[in-house]
């Protein structure tokens, strides 16, 4: 009776903290508009160690990283937009 007494305490402890941790939309879309930007910045570091690996041409590479630096700016742009 215990372990029953301990385990739904537990349970309700849980259920609890998690309906407190939500985000509102405005929120959710900042944190997804980062994420993009984050993202980009990490691909863009990605694709210059494969330049120097050999992996990737100069040229293919150029048009990546610039792709990326428009998304990374549109992101920028959104994010400003909202606050």
């Amino acid at each position: 009776m215990k372990k029953l007494t301990m385990s739904v305490a537990a349970l309700t402890i849980a259920i609890s903290s998690f309906s407190q941790c939500t985000l509102s939309r405005e929120d959710s879309s900042l944190l997804a508009k980062l994420e993009i930007e984050n993202t980009a910045e990490d691909m863009i570091e990605w694709i210059y160690q494969d330049i120097e690996s050999g992996y990737i041409y100069q040229e293919y590479a150029e048009t990546y990283i610039y792709n990326l630096a428009i998304i990374i700016a549109n992101a920028r742009k959104l994010i400003e937009e909202n606050e």
